[in-house]
């Protein structure tokens, strides 16, 4: 059945970079339509509200350091609270914290005669810091690059230091334990953490995609809306409805895109499973730095406590723990549960026995793999067909800020079709 009043513009997919797209659109008075699949919009960015928690899919921040962030979202709505700026590290029985001395200044001799690491590793942190936020995200992504680990090797880091910080910190922004990630990567993440903080929006991270949609027309977004297949100027749905459009917009994931369009293989994935318990209990120190798994043994990779960085997150009185687990081998076990908790028992005693199971998410495919070769997200071409763009993180990279940033770029080549790739 072909839809007799075409749409301007149709978007497949209300993620991050759809949104984004029709925001775009919208300000310059085009109409468009989106279609998603699902009862809600978001994409990858959820949050469940259970029992007084909340519950975002998968251990997610929301990093300030992206260059022209507030371009795309009012940062001041999100009411965000940050973490502290370092980690604490467990290795060899004991916690030991590594902090940016500008931040805290009283972590700074427990920082410097750490056992993470030697005395110069610890300077070469600092020269990589002052190295990569003197670069613009540009610059970054336009120099040669090699896998993290010949990268982090070659500027004289320590196997101990890599294997003990660099390896479980990369893991947990890329999901990737074996270091192969592109060095670009690993620098653009360091800057990150430098010119910025890893924050949490007062109403989880849900809060920001209710932003991307708030402002829309009412009624641009349909729910429940299966895409099969996209021909130019078509979009057939399940059940054999066509509509028409001038301009096709697929912002759907990287897998889903060959099953409606003729496509490249999408890139091999990584996973992850996120683990989430309440308790009354609070951990035995006062900053709620990010912990990372320095012995890089058993399931855990990093761990964190959302409610001691915004009490949002969980009810008076209790704490939100979020434990992200990497590796094939452990995510899909049946006593994942109980590997994790034999494991924090040895960190945090006998009170483990005491906390209560909220949710596990296990996302197989929560993140496209980030080995090199990658694209400037600043340069990527937009793949398509005539009268049809893909945005997203297709042959870019992922992440809240180049998501966002794809869609507004696909909007521009309708808005502006000769500035267009």
């Amino acid at each position: 059945m072909q839809n007799k009043t075409p749409c301007e513009v149709v978007i497949i997919g209300a993620g991050v970079s759809g949104l984004s797209c029709a925001r775009a659109l919208h300000r310059n008075d085009i109409s468009f339509t989106i279609l998603e699949r699902s009862a809600r919009p978001g994409g990858r960015i959820k949050t469940d509200q259970i029992d007084g928690f909340q519950l975002d899919h998968g251990f997610q921040v929301l990093q300030t350091g992206y260059p022209g962030i507030g371009d795309y979202l009012r940062l001041d709505d999100l009411r965000l609270s940050p973490f502290p700026a370092g980690v604490r590290i467990r290795h060899a029985g004991r916690f030991h914290v590594l902090a940016d001395p500008r931040c805290h200044f009283k972590h700074a001799a427990s920082t410097i005669v750490s056992p993470i690491g030697t005395c110069r590793d610890r300077i070469r942190v600092l020269t990589l810091a002052r190295e990569v936020s003197a670069r613009s995200m540009q610059e970054i992504f336009a120099e040669p690059e090699e896998t993290a680990s010949e990268f982090l090797r070659s500027r004289g880091f320590s196997a101990d230091f890599i294997s003990r910080f660099f390896t479980p910190f990369l893991a947990g922004a890329c999901l990737d334990q074996s270091l192969q990630v592109s060095s670009r990567v690993l620098k653009y993440v360091m800057r990150l953490f430098t010119t910025g903080a890893a924050t949490l929006p007062a109403e989880g991270m849900a809060a920001i995609v209710s932003q991307l949609v708030s402002g829309l027309p009412e009624g641009s977004i349909q729910y429940q809306r299966e895409v099969t297949r996209v021909e130019p100027g078509s979009v057939t749905l399940a059940g054999g409805e066509i509509i028409g459009a001038d301009k096709i917009v697929l912002a759907v994931a990287e897998r889903e895109l060959g099953a409606v369009l003729t496509a490249a293989s999408p890139r091999p994935s990584v996973g992850e499973a996120c683990l989430y318990f309440s308790a009354d209990w609070r951990p035995p120190f006062q900053e709620p730095f990010l912990i990372l798994n320095g012995d890089n043994r058993g399931p855990i990779n990093n761990i964190a406590f959302p409610s001691l960085v915004s009490r949002t997150y969980a009810p008076p009185g209790k704490t939100l723990i979020a434990i992200v687990v990497l590796g094939q081998q452990f995510i899909g076990r049946d006593d994942l549960e109980d590997l994790v908790r034999l494991q924090c028992t040895e960190w945090f005693g006998s009170a483990v026995s005491q906390w209560q199971h909220l949710k596990t998410y296990r996302i197989h495919h929560a993140l496209p793999l980030q080995t090199p070769p990658t694209a400037s997200p600043y340069q990527a071409v937009l793949p398509g067909q005539a009268g049809i763009v893909v945005c997203g993180e297709h042959h870019s990279l992922p992440g809240l800020q180049w998501a966002m940033m794809s869609g507004a770029r696909a909007a521009e080549t309708i808005i502006r079709p000769s500035s267009g790739d």
